[in-house]
């Protein structure tokens, strides 16, 4: 009878030794939760505030590098420069769709959404006659002596200070497109005996060359 009685005095000793280790094991993890809102709380606003700048920090350098990138285009264009004095960079009114009661109507009613991707962005009227002036500075150019391949037109439009152009051979000549460094807008066109350029706003899908894409 006495070693019934001894081993549940036994268990009964264990089972609060186990009690107690637990209780232990618990203590440190619950301090360290409450250390958390401490460490989190020593972080400084202004520490998180520094990557980045205000928008209005922002805006004014998009207009500081805009004045500079346009000082440097009459700089190195004076003749565009002179005959777009004066113009406005006041976005025109956007065209009013065309709607159930007139106007246009394509046969496929997803027409635009299908071809969102050859939309072009808009240009501003200063935009516009630089761009016009500067189409008519290359095709002028290239009237004189048409370029006979790629190489040679990419030699021509960075001597007229277009780099980087994109082109390609045609049946009709030297295909190009290239952007008005700086500044814009884009030049596209056809560079042969009869010269075919033109100025665009970049695709919305990004760049001058026309994207290939639809559905």
């Amino acid at each position: 009878m006495k070693r019934p009685a001894l081993a549940a005095a036994t268990a009964v000793l264990a089972a609060g030794a186990l009690l107690t280790g637990c209780g232990s094991t618990r203590a440190p993890s619950d301090q360290a939760g409450a250390a958390r809102p401490a460490a989190s709380a020593s972080v400084s606003p202004s520490a998180s505030g520094s990557a980045g700048s205000t928008p209005e920090e922002a805006q004014r350098k998009f207009e500081e590098q805009q004045k500079q990138a346009a000082a440097e285009h009459d700089k190195a264009f004076p003749a565009v420069a002179a005959a777009c004095a004066g113009k406005s960079t006041a976005m025109p009114s956007p065209t009013p769709a065309a709607t159930a009661s007139g106007g246009y109507q394509p046969e496929n009613p997803k027409y635009s959404e299908n071809h969102a991707y050859a939309q072009l962005a808009p240009l501003n009227p200063l935009q516009q006659c630089r761009g016009d002036a500067h189409a008519a500075r290359v095709a002028a150019e290239a009237a004189k002596q048409a370029p006979a391949g790629p190489e040679q037109a990419e030699a021509l439009l960075a001597r007229l200070g277009y780099p980087g152009a994109t082109v390609g051979q045609t049946a009709q000549g030297v295909q190009f497109s290239v952007f008005v460094p700086g500044v814009g807008p884009c030049l596209s066109g056809v560079l042969s005996a009869t010269p075919r350029v033109e100025a665009h706003g970049r695709y919305l899908e990004g760049g001058c060359e026309r994207p290939k894409g639809g559905h």
